[in-house]
């Protein structure tokens, strides 16, 4: 604004002065044009200097001097920018939530954050305005999820609440842990009394079992459910209710064709059969619309995409963080909250609450078993959860075929199988002729192949079973139709697979002292 334009107003300020006498009116006059002037020449500063944003910069409180960032400001708050005292309000508001967070966090870290509310699956999650936030997961779940960046606290966030969830449930649970951080995050956790086991992204050769064994949970609870004559586990008191912990949801669903349908179906069902889901992910990509529907209990940290929250919930934007570490979405409610650092879980080291559900679930077969009557093997059944005795029986009268690398447990297969039946015919490693001659024979033909070694396909065909142990490499295994997961060169004597199933054949107290002892000696030479 150009100063010359005040000039008419002050000479007609004069004017009436000299007309009427009322020296007044020139004296109003004057100090509105050195108001005017004051306020053209602030306005005018405030234009010429940068506006910068000051946002992510630190604050600095002294005495004698007010920062944010390398800006010190004015001493005087009205001479602040509108943007400078919306940081500083932030900044003090921050500061009273972190004195609260800090305040709450020492009283409830010895009881290890123990809900106070009553529920099935009570947990404590954060503060809220000087509230604490607690939740029940079966009554605000039943399935959870957290979304936020990489490093914004989603693996401790996870611990924190199934650490409360351990101190808080009235009655036992059972905890399945999923890590594709390989291992980083839960693997402490699988220390616990009450975990059944861990799985990581590193465990390929475990992935298709455990896929088939959480699936068949489902189906184990489904059958005691029927059988006890009700319809969901809160009438069933035998059942305990299972918590699956999944790190990096997105990454878990493309490892395995088996991944996604098991967690949907644990979604869909998990609520009448007490089986719950908690999940992280960095975002909502890589995350089909069905599943993220049913994880109705949701957690937002941090920076989270905006494009991601109004998913979460259609009302939101990003603003609604409003500075608080974290946002709880459940049914129609958002509220902001924050979290401290689980710094321990209760009860690590003790002994297992199911020691033998616990090697179901993480090992299933045995690494050795010894031969009993007619018992030669087991057979792993993860789909049912069960474990299946194979007795001689079963092929008596048929040809046998077992193929395996060296000390995989074939040929002590067939002398436990000679010695069970005498008067079959059996071959170890024999020629296409002697192999061909046996079975002119007319009688059962019960045959070890070595890993390495190609029959012609009218030979494999008259054999009614085929065993493939251990192969001696990854090729080999591969050429013998066996599943790419699978692979382990480590696989003990025995062990190997019939009827797409993992079997674990019988071998003499002799047989398995040799083989520790080889195993021994292999591990002192690397």
């Amino acid at each position: 604004m150009r100063l010359v334009t005040l000039l008419p107003g002050l000479l007609l300020g004069v004017v009436m002065a000299l007309v009427t006498g009322m020296w007044q009116f020139a004296l109003f006059t004057l100090v509105s044009v050195i108001s005017v002037g004051i306020t053209t020449f602030l306005v005018n500063r405030n234009k010429r200097e940068p506006d910068l944003d000051y946002s992510d910069q630190p604050i600095w409180l002294s005495s004698w001097a007010v920062a944010i960032g390398d800006k010190v400001l004015p001493r005087r708050g009205w001479f602040f920018k509108e943007h400078y005292s919306d940081i500083f309000f932030d900044f003090a508001t921050k500061q009273v939530t972190e004195r609260e967070l800090q305040q709450r966090s020492k009283e409830l870290a010895e009881s290890h954050f123990k809900a106070t509310i009553s529920g099935h699956l009570p947990f404590w999650a954060g503060v809220s305005e000087s509230t604490d936030l607690e939740f029940d997961l079966v009554r605000d779940g039943p399935h959870g999820l957290i979304v936020g960046s990489t490093g914004a606290g989603k693996s401790e966030l996870l611990k924190l609440i199934t650490g409360s969830l351990l101190v808080s449930a009235t009655h036992p649970i059972e905890l399945v842990l999923i890590d594709f951080k390989g291992g980083a995050g839960l693997r402490e956790l699988n220390r616990h009394p009450y975990s059944l086991t861990l799985i990581t992204d590193l465990e390929k050769d475990r992935h298709e079992r455990f896929w088939h064994y959480l699936a068949g949970e489902l189906k184990t609870r489904e059958i005691a459910l029927a059988e006890a004559g009700v319809s969901s586990i809160s009438e069933a008191k035998s059942l305990k209710r299972m918590i699956v912990l999944a790190d990096e949801l997105p990454a878990i669903i493309s490892s395995h064709p088996l991944a996604l349908i098991t967690l949907e179906a644990i979604a869909a069902r998990g609520r009448s059969l007490g089986v719950h889901l908690i999940a992280t992910s960095q975002s909502l990509a890589g995350i089909p619309r069905s599943l993220v529907t049913n994880l109705t209990l949701r957690f937002a940290i941090g920076v989270t995409d905006p494009g991601d929250l109004i998913s979460l919930m259609p009302t939101m934007r990003a603003t609604t963080l409003s500075g608080s570490r974290a946002l709880a979405i459940w049914g129609r409610n958002v509220t902001c909250f924050d979290f401290p650092m689980c710094k321990s879980l209760p009860n690590l080291g003790d002994e297992k609450l199911q020691t033998q559900k616990t090697y179901e679930w993480t090992v299933g077969l045995p690494s050795s078993i010894e031969s009993e009557s007619e018992i030669i093997g087991c057979l792993d059944i993860p789909s049912e959860q069960r474990v299946e005795d194979i007795s001689i029986r079963e092929f008596i009268g048929k040809s046998l075929l077992v193929v395996g690398a060296s000390l995989s447990g074939k040929t002590t297969l067939l002398k436990l199988l000679k010695e069970l039946e005498p008067s079959a015919i059996t071959l170890d490693s024999p020629g296409i002729a002697e192999l061909e001659k046996a079975f002119q024979s007319g009688q059962q033909v019960w045959c070890a192949m070595p890993s390495n070694v190609l029959l012609p396909l009218s030979l494999q065909r008259k054999f009614e079973h085929l065993i493939y142990l251990r192969q001696s490499n990854f090729d080999q295994h591969l050429a013998a139709g066996l599943p790419k997961s699978s692979w382990n060169e480590k696989l003990p004597p025995g062990r190997g697979w019939f009827r797409g199933l993992v079997i674990q054949l019988a071998m003499p107290k002799q047989s398995q002292e040799t083989s520790k002892q080889l195993s021994e000696q292999q591990q002192l030479v690397r």
